[in-house]
């Protein structure tokens, strides 16, 4: 995800103090954080109470925080998925460790919805319908990554601070979702599938397919 000059500076102007840039922040980032957060098992009021836990953190800490950080959708999704830890262990008395600690397992488990996302496309609705049925039956952890990297869009840097892994662990982790979707789909599904992302975000469709029948990395 390319990240807007116009991002950077309103981050930069709310480090230096100024009030309408931190609006700004919450603006445009505070829906797409609710969105993540609802995915989890939580009750929207809690998550949504995170959501201002995660905002009011950092409108307290902004003098600590570092003003050259260059994706703040990055950071913040991050923050949120902390919060939500801190929040899953004390609802169900779970065992937590930080982002920052060890490996932690949280469920992913809200039903994934291509279908709105597809409705303007030339794909028919049984063809959505198969693929979400697919991404669904996907892991709480490829359900999640997949996510990140195709509906939020946040590059793998990112997605390895928000699930606690390295950058070549979210590369490969994210491989083996689009493998395990491409045995739960028939070749023409998949490629529709990809044919999407790779429409949304890249340009050559030839880095996710060399054969008919063979998913590469």
């Amino acid at each position: 995800m390319k990240v807007d000059k116009t991002v950077t500076s309103i981050w930069q102007s709310f480090i230096e103090g100024d009030e309408s840039a931190f609006t700004s922040l919450y603006h445009q980032h505070a829906e797409r954080l609710l969105t993540y957060g609802y995915k989890f098992n939580l009750k929207r009021e809690i998550v949504q109470d995170v959501l201002q836990e995660v905002f009011t953190d950092l409108y307290l800490k902004r003098k600590k925080l570092d003003a050259k950080v260059e994706n703040p959708a990055g950071y913040l999704f991050v923050s949120m998925k902390n919060s939500l830890l801190k929040k899953i262990q004390k609802e169900k008395k779970i065992n937590y460790t930080s982002i920052n600690g060890s490996k932690n397992n949280i469920e992913f488990s809200t039903e994934y919805n291509f279908q709105d996302k597809w409705i303007q496309s030339e794909i028919s609705e049984e063809t959505t319908k198969r693929i979400s049925i697919a991404i669904n039956a996907l892991s709480s952890k490829q359900k999640e990554i997949i996510f990140l990297k195709f509906e939020e869009e946040l590059e793998y840097v990112e997605i390895a601070r928000i699930l606690n892994i390295s950058i070549d662990s979210a590369r490969k982790q994210l491989y083996r979702a689009l493998k395990s979707l491409r045995e739960l789909l028939d070749y023409k599904d998949f490629k529709f599938f990809i044919l999407f992302i790779v429409k949304k975000r890249f340009k050559k469709p030839s880095m996710y397919f060399k054969k008919r029948d063979h998913l590469v990395k």
